[in-house]
């Protein structure tokens, strides 16, 4: 079953429980062997929980925190339940609650482990990346948040692990980022690593795709320019492309470099002391730049050129 099939069927069961003990505790009570309402606005005050939770879980992709804290509610309904079991003449309430609260938290788990986010990527440990490429055992961040132009990642992230690198997506947002699809909205992309919790050290090059929404968020994000300027203080290669020199802008690195982008960002970075060319792709020193997604092609090469300058011995980064 998928993360999503998962997800799906927790929260339909989710639904259901919850509205079976909104609307009908007191059948309930009778079931477990309790005649006398006591354990009437326990059952509901549980049942406002457990919608709660089954909307929380069609709402996002992969509601990680709020799975975990559904576990730990889990386990107080079967702590309250308990209770109200130890003052029943049922000895069949004791299996009843095993059976209903045991197979919810094992779902809940899983859930928690396989959807998007839930399981991230680790930085620590033996490198992945195919180390017989021309980038093996390189470590590439390619920062982004929800608006970020879909081919502008897919294709590059394709030339990086092609050549053998390994990528990791590092976003602002908790588990999946949403491309743009040059019209509408795109796909969703699950993040690897939290921005917030980055550090640029665990990473030898940083790649900014474009996008008008992506950038511009960025931008304003203090930890987000943050992370692109440390690439520059420690030399390491940048490749960006379309309107990702917004960061670099923001940053404070566009003096003085030989720059393209999107031709919208032109004054942009001429304003930022930028000198803008209009070509496929510009490198200069440790940064390399592109027009948009009609480069991407010569961006790659470009890119895989620039970053395999960067690369170290395989055996020095396991």
């Amino acid at each position: 079953m998928t993360e999503t099939k998962t997800r799906t069927a927790l929260g339909l069961a989710s639904l259901a429980v919850g509205t079976t003990e909104l609307a009908a505790p007191r059948w309930l009570e009778k079931t477990m062997g309790i005649d006398d309402g006591e354990v009437t606005g326990i059952l509901r005050v549980l049942g406002v929980r457990e919608l709660l939770h089954g909307f929380d879980l069609f709402a996002h992709d992969n509601p990680a925190p709020g799975v975990f804290a559904r576990v730990a509610g889990d386990l107080l309904d079967g702590a309250l339940l308990a209770t109200a079991f130890a003052k029943s003449r049922r000895p069949s309430g004791w299996a009843a609650i095993a059976a209903a609260v045991a197979p919810v938290v094992i779902a809940d788990m899983v859930c928690a482990v396989t959807g998007p986010g839930g399981k991230r990527r680790s930085l620590n440990g033996p490198r992945r990346g195919r180390s017989e490429g021309p980038l093996g055992g390189l470590r590439v961040a390619i920062l982004v948040t929800d608006g970020f132009e879909q081919v502008e990642l897919e294709y590059p992230r394709k030339a990086l692990d092609k050549a053998g690198a390994e990528t990791f997506i590092v976003a602002p947002d908790p588990s999946t980022v949403r491309a743009w699809d040059f019209t509408n909205w795109g796909d969703k992309f699950p993040v690897d690593v939290n921005l917030f919790t980055a550090r640029p050290d665990d990473f030898d090059a940083l790649l900014l795709p474009g996008g008008v929404i992506n950038p511009d968020l960025l931008r304003m994000m203090a930890p987000a320019v943050n992370f692109v300027r440390a690439f520059f203080d420690d030399g390491k290669p940048v490749a960006s492309i379309c309107h990702g020199p917004w960061a670099i802008i923001e940053a404070g690195q566009a003096r003085g470099r030989r720059m393209t982008s999107w031709p919208t960002l032109e004054t942009h970075l001429r304003n930022a002391g930028a000198d803008w060319v209009s070509e496929a792709a510009v490198v200069d020193d440790n940064l390399v730049t592109s027009r948009g997604p009609q480069d991407i092609p010569a961006f790659n090469r470009a890119m895989i050129a620039l970053f395999a300058k960067a690369r170290r011995p395989v055996a020095a980064r396991s």
